[in-house]
């Protein structure tokens, strides 16, 4: 191994943050890997607080793991990163949707069912 992935992750925790902030998270990797499971190995192995819907289809057809990766919406499950790159990770939809960093909204939260 030697070779890093870093993953800017947007964290947010309504209960006790009163800011967003960024951290910054480095994976020790040596294959290409899905944002998810970037994300995976980010809260198995570094942080265990990171939240983030990590059970998903892996065929863009739940929509549950779109965010935003490096200022664009796309999928967690079919975005590569590769060794020595750095990312940018945030939530996909608006502010006040956020329930705990990257966890979101989806429709029967967003109408209490």
């Amino acid at each position: 191994m030697g070779a890093y992935v870093t993953a800017s992750v947007f964290r947010y925790d309504p209960e006790k943050d009163q800011e967003p902030r960024h951290e910054e998270y480095r994976v020790e990797t040596d294959t290409d890997m899905s944002v998810l499971v970037l994300l995976d190995q980010i809260q198995k192995n570094i942080d265990p607080t990171l939240s983030f819907r990590s059970y998903c289809c892996g065929l863009q057809m739940c929509r549950s793991c779109l965010m935003k990766i490096n200022g664009k919406k796309s999928f967690a499950c079919i975005t590569i990163v590769k060794p020595g790159e750095r990312i940018v990770v945030e939530p996909a939809s608006f502010p006040s949707l956020h329930l705990k960093d990257l966890v979101v909204a989806m429709a029967d939260e967003q109408i209490g069912e």
